[in-house]
């Protein structure tokens, strides 16, 4: 399973950066999650006109232990 995570930062000042962590996830396939942090950036100045994202992540929890 992998979970999305997309890297936005400020337009104004480029040092400001969020981590946005998708909370439709998990997904089976890498390119399900890949699509869906693409989806993200798109709809990201709907919800965040001052920010652009500028990278994402797509991480496998499958070997996740929760503690």
């Amino acid at each position: 399973m992998f979970e999305a995570f997309v890297l936005v930062c400020m337009l104004k000042d480029p040092t400001v950066c969020h981590t946005l962590k998708d909370i439709e996830g998990p997904y089976n396939k890498k390119s399900q999650c890949v699509q869906r942090a693409y989806e993200i950036a798109v709809e990201l100045p709907d919800w965040m006109p001052e920010y652009i994202a500028t990278q994402y992540k797509c991480i496998d929890d499958t070997n996740k232990m929760d503690i």
